[in-house]
């Protein structure tokens, strides 16, 4: 018996590891993984190869391999770039796509943005903005976005020139059909205002763009809230310039603004409208806007909640700038600007000036724990 199973064991070792024929050769559009390092010079070959099939699965191998930051390093050190910002110009529509996906992975990481930017293909996503496959524009939004994170590559779309101006372009053109996509373009509009030395960018939007006017027909209450919130969030950092104060007042901005001045509307929105409000409210024109609006310090004193100390951080700057015009104190009064409870600390004090009770007073609203506005 243990002589008979000593055979079979025998058999069972022959039969594993017996002589198997050859592997069948793969098919020629398969891509498989490489080995480490060697992974990386082989997926730029495969990126820049003739088979329309073999470049759409190297894409998709390079999307896993950009999930990790050491990865993106070795994929630029490999000139991964490049032959990826190629693709984009691809005539299928399906590897463009890949392309601007794949691209939007590797702007997340600083050393993949800035590679972009110096293989041509900041210019390259801003064209694909215009393509004619609708995914190709949505990813190449994306990537810009992702990249614009980046100081460098806000400077590097102001250099462009057009660019800037020609995407508020596309957000009007884009707002009907694909409100998401307008609110993308917004978002990567902002983004690049967000650079340290912003004038020349400001500059592009306000004088070139003539984006302020465009900006407050985006807020009208007609339009999605994802892109009035967009709209309302550019048109404050575009109101950091003095000219363009002035020229927010001129096209009616404040009203639609004000529109949003409500415990109704949700918290992001009302804050970013009531912070485009404190900076328009700088300048003596805005600070009559919100005087002669109808109910609209009324408006600015509703969303005085200490729960949303952003909002209410806001809310009292632009109070206190509008309160510098005499005419604004006895309204600011009669709407119980001074009688508003606050019982969060926050950072800020704001110096409100009233008129009550026919005397003229001064308060300083802190946000202290028991205190008032």
């Amino acid at each position: 018996m243990e002589r008979e199973e000593r055979i079979q064991a025998n058999l069972r070792h022959i039969q594993a590891f017996e002589a198997k024929p050859n592997p069948r050769p793969l098919p020629e559009t398969a891509v498989t993984r490489g080995f480490e390092k060697v992974a990386f010079p082989k997926l730029v070959r495969e990126l820049q190869g003739d088979n329309a099939v073999v470049r759409q699965k190297a894409l998709l191998a390079a999307r896993e391999l950009l999930a990790s930051p050491v990865n993106v390093v070795q994929c630029v050190a490999a000139g991964a770039t490049p032959a990826m910002v190629a693709l984009l110009q691809d005539p299928d529509s399906m590897t463009r796509t890949y392309a601007a996906g794949s691209l939007r992975l590797m702007s997340s990481k600083e050393v993949g943005a800035r590679d972009l930017g110096q293989h041509g293909g900041l210019e390259a996503l801003a064209a694909a903005l215009e393509d004619e496959c609708e995914f190709v524009r949505d990813d190449s939004y994306g990537a810009l976005i992702e990249a614009a994170r980046f100081d460098a590559i806000r400077h590097k779309l102001e250099a462009l020139g057009g660019v800037l101006p020609r995407v508020m372009q596309l957000v009007l053109r884009e707002v009907d059909e694909s409100p998401q996509r307008a609110e993308q373009g917004l978002k990567l509009l902002y983004a690049c205002t967000q650079a340290r030395r912003n004038n020349g960018i400001l500059a592009q939007l306000v004088d070139e763009a003539d984006a302020l006017p465009h900006l407050a027909r985006l807020l009208a209450p007609s339009r999605p809230l994802p892109v009035r919130h967009a709209a309302a969030e550019l048109l404050g950092a575009l109101a950091s310039m003095e000219d363009a104060k002035i020229r927010a007042v001129q096209v009616g901005s404040v009203p639609v603004l004000l529109a949003a001045a409500s415990p109704k509307v949700p918290v992001p929105f009302a804050t970013a409208a009531v912070g485009a409000l404190g900076a328009i409210a700088i300048r003596r024109e805005g600070k009559y806007a919100l005087v002669e609006a109808p109910g609209g310090l009324a408006a600015l004193v509703s969303v005085l909640d200490p729960t949303h100390e952003q909002l209410c951080v806001n809310a009292m700057t632009a109070i206190a700038n509008a309160a510098e015009a005499p005419e604004a104190r006895e309204a600011l009064a009669s709407s119980g600007a001074a009688r508003v409870p606050i019982s969060r600390p926050s950072k800020m004090q704001i110096r409100l000036t009233v008129l009550g009770g026919g005397e003229e007073t001064a308060r300083v609203g802190a946000l202290d724990a028991g205190g008032s506005l």
